[in-house]
């Protein structure tokens, strides 16, 4: 069973690579996606053996997975712009025996705005458990 997670984690990420270097998407995008996660307004931080990401579901139907950094920011090339949902996954344990997938849903979720490409604040909300 944690063979498959694996798999499956290492095919999202894969997807995240082809996905960020192909642009595939024809309406209006922005040519870079900078920001970070908060809870309460503080910074979200990650375990160094935890692989965190967001995956993003554009209003239009199509979904990109970004990766995060322990510190809980993000960089990443061109994204389009819209209204999203969002949900945090989390691979806990990543590297060691034992390890679980965790999904958060972020209850407000995240508008890309034309022409902003930096200082995105994603909160997590009152629900979130660090």
């Amino acid at each position: 069973m944690r063979t498959i997670k694996g798999l499956l984690l290492t095919f999202s990420l894969w997807l995240v690579v082809v996905g960020c270097t192909q642009k595939t998407y024809t309406g209006k995008t922005v040519d870079k996606f900078v920001g970070k996660l908060t809870h309460n307004g503080q910074p979200v931080n990650f375990p160094a053996d935890e692989q965190a990401q967001i995956t993003v579901y554009h209003e239009k139907g199509q979904q990109w997975s970004i990766p995060l950094k322990e510190d809980g920011t993000f960089d990443i090339g061109w994204m389009p712009v819209g209204k999203y949902a969002v949900m945090l996954e989390r691979q806990q344990g990543a590297r060691k025996k034992g390890s679980g997938m965790s999904r958060y849903n972020v209850p407000d979720g995240l508008t890309i705005e034309d022409g902003k490409t930096h200082d995105y604040v994603i909160e997590l909300g009152k629900g979130f458990k660090p």
